[in-house]
């Protein structure tokens, strides 16, 4: 048996679940742009066995990922996996294979609109 790894399981912090919400946003617009369109699957499935090959991801995570892809015809099951908020998938999603889909620009959008829900919400917060 490995020894833990230090750190781990460490309580998160505001920036770390900010960070989590961010990329949960990205995550939920991609995969309706994967739904209404999943042409981009095949450079997907390229991407996860790149990445898996190169041995930037465990075979766990690789397992994980193929798993949920191949539900891609169950757009339910699809979208509940991905966008699963267990420390899990938060984890994958932080290394996403699922780059490429947003155009920059709309990523900016969808990382500006959120910074300013969160200006907002500090704004009511104050007054």
């Amino acid at each position: 048996m490995r020894p833990r790894r230090p750190g781990r399981n460490r309580p998160t912090t505001k920036q770390h679940d900010a960070t989590d919400r961010q990329i949960l946003r990205l995550h939920q617009v991609m995969v309706d742009k994967l739904l209404a369109d999943p042409s981009g699957l095949p450079a997907i499935y390229q991407r996860l066995e790149q990445r898996y090959h190169a041995g930037q991801l465990r075979h766990s995570g690789y397992i994980h990922w193929h798993s949920i892809l191949d539900c891609i015809d169950q757009p339910e099951l699809f979208r509940r996996e991905l966008l699963d908020e267990g420390e899990r998938m938060r984890k994958l999603r932080r290394r996403t294979i699922l780059t490429g889909i947003l155009t920059e620009q709309e990523r900016l959008e969808l990382l500006y609109a959120g910074s300013d829900d969160a200006n907002h919400q500090a704004i009511d917060a104050n007054s």
